[in-house]
């Protein structure tokens, strides 16, 4: 339970920060407020999980975190090829946001009876004013977007931390496979992996709540050194390679 008590403790110690400095209304203020407490969920119901011996369903919420962390650190990336502000880097991400959303509308509009689909109208007429009141183009797809980041994020940071953690979301034939064990005469259907190491997946999960919350400190110029000191040491001590 030591990973867990450390990332409990990270989540605990940065919101106590946060509410004691009263950040401004701003829209980064509001992202980090947002992030944080989502993050801090995600993070305790992983390493539940695991405690329960759930693999899938944990590698299924470590790709969340893996694809929330990516986003926060492209809105707040400052060197971004665009040269553009966090604020703008938002309203990106919030401009993708909303046309995703309007593609989903329009999918339940055939399904809907008259009532529901001038309801859905009326939100896709909404979303589509808000879309065109964004003067910038949108983040774009998820994968895509990492473009704007340094090479080692989409080159060797994206395959590890969510592409790893593909088939606990999009179950195929080859998951179904690695399922089913041989016993003699007698074939075995099973419902999780047994193969993959716990603890190695609570690193995982300690890693993006350390990027998460770093980020976090370095944008409000917080010292984070012993947040760094204590995250290379739980590695050291427990990480393997799954």
């Amino acid at each position: 339970m030591e990973i867990d008590n450390i990332v409990n403790n990270w989540f605990e110690e940065t919101v106590a920060q946060m509410n004691a400095d009263n950040k401004p209304n701003e829209p980064v203020d509001n992202l980090c407020s947002g992030v944080v407490p989502l993050a801090h969920n995600y993070c305790n119901s992983t390493l539940l999980l695991l405690n329960n011996n759930k693999i899938l369903p944990s590698m299924a919420l470590l790709r969340v975190l893996a694809e929330l962390a990516f986003r926060f650190i492209w809105c707040l990336y400052k060197d971004n090829p665009k040269n553009q502000a966090t604020n703008v880097r938002i309203e990106r991400w919030i401009k993708e946001t909303y046309q995703q959303n309007v593609i989903l509308l329009k999918k339940f509009l055939p399904s809907a009876s008259s009532e529901g689909a001038q309801n859905i109208k009326r939100e896709i007429e909404f979303l589509e004013k808000a879309i065109r009141a964004i003067p910038h183009t949108s983040a774009g797809p998820f994968y895509n977007s990492l473009n704007e980041l340094p090479p080692l994020y989409k080159e060797a940071l994206y395959p590890r931390l969510y592409g790893n953690f593909n088939r606990a979301i999009h179950p195929d034939l080859k998951l179904l496979a690695d399922l089913t064990k041989q016993e003699g005469n007698k074939r075995l259907f099973l419902s999780d992996l047994n193969e993959v190491d716990i603890q190695s997946l609570k690193i995982f999960c300690m890693t993006a709540a350390f990027t998460i919350l770093s980020i976090v400190r370095l944008h409000y110029d917080w010292n984070y050194k012993g947040l760094k000191s204590e995250y290379l040491k739980i590695k050291r001590k427990y990480a393997k390679e799954i």
